[in-house]
């Protein structure tokens, strides 16, 4: 009887873990804004140096504004303070003489070094959690992110579980159950990447056949 009263007086499940994240996403906002005031970046600014930071090699500008999910005009502005700033320099692309190749300064480098040295009040956050239940937060996280990046709320990003290197529960009695066919070496949920520099995207039918795979779990044991 408790239960359904309960049910009757409270938000749905759903209503309530958004109100939740919100909470957690305004701490992150309000933080990093102070961060990024202090080494004088915007919002958008700081994830640039952070994009160029992830990737071997240069990106172009509609690269760029597709990866972030923002208007090339966008990614223009921002990426002409940061020239300006020198921690960003254009060069003409090796691959489309068309269009101009973007990579971090040596200035650059240091500003996204000094930007990840900083404490992340979030971060902290996660430390009441026991290990097993963060890495299971994480699996959940990329889930909500994937169906999210389905929906095209967000931009599509280099996850491995849209990794043609990518093969989920190879070893289903072990701690770390997935395979990387690139590095050669099995490996856990906590390992799972977001955005991985080495990523190959499979094809279409590849994602969804491995994302059905990573959503069942291990396979049960054969019968005795």
């Amino acid at each position: 009887m408790t239960t359904l009263i309960f049910d009757r007086i409270s938000i749905p499940l759903q209503q309530a873990l958004a109100s939740a994240l919100r909470r957690l996403a305004q701490l992150a906002h309000t933080s990093s804004w102070d961060q990024w005031a202090s080494q004088r970046l915007t919002p958008t600014q700081r994830k640039i140096l952070e994009l160029l930071a992830s990737r071997r090699e240069s990106l172009t500008l509609s690269a760029v504004a597709q990866e972030l999910g923002v208007t090339p005009a966008t990614a223009s502005d921002s990426l002409t303070a940061l020239e300006t700033k020198g921690l960003v320099k254009k060069r003409r692309s090796h691959v489309d003489g068309r269009a101009l190749a973007i990579m971090l300064t040596t200035e650059g480098r240091r500003c996204v070094a000094a930007l990840a040295a900083l404490p992340d009040p979030l971060q902290a956050a996660f430390s009441v959690l026991t290990p097993s239940e963060q890495e299971s937060f994480y699996r959940s996280a990329i889930k909500m992110i994937r169906g999210l990046q389905e929906s095209g709320t967000l931009p599509l990003s280099r996850m491995c579980v849209r990794c043609r290197y990518f093969e989920p529960f190879r070893y289903p009695d072990s701690a770390t159950p997935h395979h990387c066919h690139l590095v050669g070496a099995p490996f856990a949920d906590r390992h799972l990447r977001i955005d991985c520099p080495d990523h190959e995207f499979n094809d279409r039918d590849a994602q969804e056949a491995l994302w059905v795979r990573f959503c069942a779990g291990p396979p049960a044991p054969p019968p005795s």
